[in-house]
């Protein structure tokens, strides 16, 4: 960890005390709040209204009850592709010696870098109210009541819920469960679809630069005051586009080589340095990971234009992931009582097969996630 994690970790400690110090003091209960160690909980009266009020319109229901057959399909087919998914990357990564998807859990920090957590957090949000109200619409529609609704925060990690009525829940059909447990999984992939067709529609497809993320420190970027979110746009006048342009570009210069950057705050001298690893290879200081630059069809301005294609891009890969994953048979995942709906028909024979796929999803979870790191 660099100073930066630690200090998050310090002020991240030293928020949690302050809140559960204030949770003694006030009478946070009477506001809906409700405060554990690294535990937030809020139980919003007007969520649970808002969610009744969706299911009840008469301009909507038509919608919700054609969608809740959909979802059904939807979530049986990322079921079977995340089983299968998780599958080919062990055989990909152990049998063939190949390094593809790394399957590892989100740590700011450790395995999410602080500066991805806003956009992280605003993903998370988005993805998790979604998921929810798509759960409590149509147990509504279903004709399950819903006794609470709300958000909570574990640590640094959003989520949200929605409180149903497990007796009526239980009572009903396994048809009408089923349409409930696959309703958040298949909102968020639909959700997913739409952000990338907005994705689409508001960039162009193809990159016209590179954002900058880290520099070496006295680098010679850093000394030409480039930092995180300029956008590199040629090298002595060779248009860089993506990250192959620049290491063509660089591998035949010299260090001690001055080259002209163009970048968003007009072309900047710069003068290479030897490489730490090879003294015979020139650097600019430029750290990976960057980000290729899309410009937007708004004329935004390359600073907005990044910011609002990162939003879309981490809101992107938060339902599709989430839906994805959701739908795995894993006890207190939304596929688990999915999978239990589908197979209570054939009693014990039923139960074993559910717990062969929980076995089968927890192991190649753990797998991925042992290979990946």
């Amino acid at each position: 960890m660099n100073n930066d994690e630690y200090l998050f970790a310090f002020l991240l400690l030293l928020f949690w005390l302050a809140i559960y110090m204030l949770s003694k003091i006030l009478p946070l209960k009477k506001y809906g709040l409700h405060v554990k160690p690294f535990f937030i909980k809020y139980e919003s009266e007007r969520f649970r209204k808002l969610l009744y009020k969706l299911s009840l319109s008469n301009r909507w229901r038509i919608l919700w009850k054609f969608s809740s057959h959909l979802n059904v399909f939807l979530s049986l087919g990322l079921m079977f592709f995340s089983i299968m998914f998780l599958l080919g990357n062990i055989t990909e990564m152990f049998l063939l010696s190949e390094r593809k998807a790394a399957i590892v859990p989100v740590i700011p920090g450790l395995t999410l870098s602080l500066y991805w957590l806003p956009y992280f957090l605003v993903a998370i949000i988005v993805t998790v109210l979604t998921h929810e109200a798509a759960h409590g619409v149509i147990a509504l529609i279903e004709g399950v009541r819903i006794k609470s609704a709300g958000a909570f925060i574990f640590a640094v990690f959003p989520g949200g819920f929605v409180e149903v009525d497990e007796k009526e829940l239980n009572r009903l059909p396994s048809t009408s469960r089923i349409k409930i447990f696959s309703a958040g999984a298949a909102s968020n992939i639909l959700g997913g679809l739409l952000v990338f067709l907005l994705l689409s529609c508001l960039f162009t497809p193809t990159p016209s630069g590179i954002v900058v993320l880290n520099v070496l420190e006295n680098g010679p970027l850093d000394v030409a005051d480039i930092k995180r979110w300029d956008v590199i746009y040629a090298l002595n006048g060779t248009p860089i586009h993506t990250l192959q342009d620049l290491v063509n570009f660089m591998a035949n210069v010299k260090p001690r080589e001055k080259l002209v950057v163009s970048t968003n705050k007009g072309n900047i001298t710069i003068e290479t340095i030897p490489s730490p690893e090879n003294a015979s290879r020139a650097i600019i200081g430029i750290v990976f990971p960057s980000l290729l630059y899309y410009p937007s069809r708004l004329g935004l301005g390359f600073f907005w234009d990044v910011q609002t294609y990162l939003i879309l891009n981490w809101l992107f890969i938060a339902l599709v992931n989430v839906a994805i994953f959701n739908m795995l048979p894993i006890p207190l995942l939304d596929g688990d009582r999915f999978i239990q709906c589908l197979l209570e028909k054939f009693a014990d024979k039923g139960m074993l097969v559910k717990k062969f796929f929980n076995a089968l999803s927890l192991f190649l979870i753990i797998v991925n996630m042992a290979l990946s790191l």
